[in-house]
């Protein structure tokens, strides 16, 4: 497509504000020192997925991305590349091998960060940059490019570091739907798999929280915009103890137990504090969960990683985006208290549920 071709061509509104010229500078001049073959490969024997930010729930929804592309390629050998404080949760996940990535060593430790780099130079034949599709990251691009022997493959946003740009997903689609819509350029003839569940090695071991049966409830998030009032998850655990005398643990995270407590007081007894947890134990948690309601934060997709059926609530309807696919995920838009406890009702009912019972955690004496 020629430039005036894509100056005339309208801007997807979805889009974060275009990179600056020092960004665009930086990556014309990857191009003239990385350069890449001018056509794709005939064989692929090894791909390596790219997603460098530090988040719990971004490095999930990464996981069903490698499945797609182990389905296409069964016999190349597929690696994830994932920043070092959240390379865990895919870690001893069966036939991944996870690359563990510490941006901070750039500035802390150089000299380590420089032999990190040289081992992944041209180290695979395709590299995908699994990073927001709506935001251009000049890190995870380069790196994408630096890593890519003969094609190297990212959205169509940015300056364009990559050897194949794959569309922009549908508007309303689900986001790892997304993610899996990268691994179209390897389908050749073929269509892409259909999205893999996600997965995730953590919350094996049991952890003793206090009830043998349970609503797990999170009612925290890293944006406080994101946050259903304490008051409505109070209301849903009284709900849910009335009908169906279940009563809710509630979780809580680095600076969100005065939150949770507030959420336990104001239930009048249908709701228990949650001991504090590591991400393993919370996964624990979540796995032995009757019934998951999360606000839309990354222990939204740990639990669905973990099996649980989840509500999760929505304070945006744009927010939809990170919702999952499949009965046993329901998503809401700011319920009022019915339409929430009608929702956990309702994925408490289903057969899906029914099919799947939960694992039980261990009981404390």
């Amino acid at each position: 497509m020629s430039r005036a071709a894509k100056a005339s061509r309208p801007r997807d509104p979805r889009l974060d504000d275009e990179p600056g010229p020092l960004v665009r500078a930086a990556a014309a001049l990857a191009r003239l020192l990385l350069p890449l073959p001018a056509s794709p490969p005939t064989q692929v024997e090894s791909v390596l997925i790219l997603r460098t930010d530090d988040r719990v729930g971004n490095a999930l929804l990464t996981v069903p991305l490698v499945r797609a592309v182990q389905r296409l390629l069964p016999s190349a050998r597929v690696q994830l590349l994932l920043a070092a404080g959240r390379a865990h949760v895919a870690e001893g996940l069966p036939l991944l091998h996870v690359v563990r990535f510490e941006k901070t060593d750039a500035f802390r430790h150089p000299l380590r960060f420089a032999k990190f780099l040289l081992s992944l130079r041209r180290s695979a034949d395709v590299a995908i940059d699994a990073a927001h599709w709506h935001a251009f990251s000049l890190t995870s691009a380069l790196l994408t490019r630096w890593v890519a022997r003969r094609w190297a493959i990212g959205s169509a946003r940015g300056p364009a570091l990559y050897s194949e740009c794959v569309p922009l997903p549908p508007s309303g689609s689900f986001e790892v739907d997304a993610k899996v819509l990268l691994s179209a350029p390897l389908a050749v003839a073929r269509r892409p798999p259909a999205t893999p569940p996600l997965e995730t090695s953590l919350g094996r071991a049991p952890f003793a929280a206090g009830l043998s049966s349970y609503v797990a409830l999170n009612p925290g998030a890293r944006k406080v915009d994101h946050r259903w009032p304490a008051a409505r998850f109070a209301a849903l655990a009284a709900g849910l103890w009335s009908r169906r005398g279940l009563r809710s643990l509630v979780l809580w995270g680095p600076g969100e137990e005065q939150l949770a407590r507030e959420l336990v007081a104001a239930s009048e007894g249908a709701a228990l504090l949650s001991p504090g947890t590591s991400l393993d134990e919370l996964a624990s948690v979540l796995r032995g969960a009757r019934l998951v309601v999360t606000n839309d934060t990354g222990p939204m997709h740990l639990a669905v990683a973990c099996g649980a059926p989840v509500l999760g609530i929505f304070l945006d309807a744009l927010g939809l985006r990170w919702a999952h696919p499949g009965a046993r995920f329901v998503g809401l838009v700011a319920p009022d208290d019915g339409a929430a406890l009608a929702a956990a009702e309702q994925l408490l009912d289903s057969a899906a549920v029914a099919a799947d019972p939960p694992r039980s955690l261990q009981e404390v004496p």
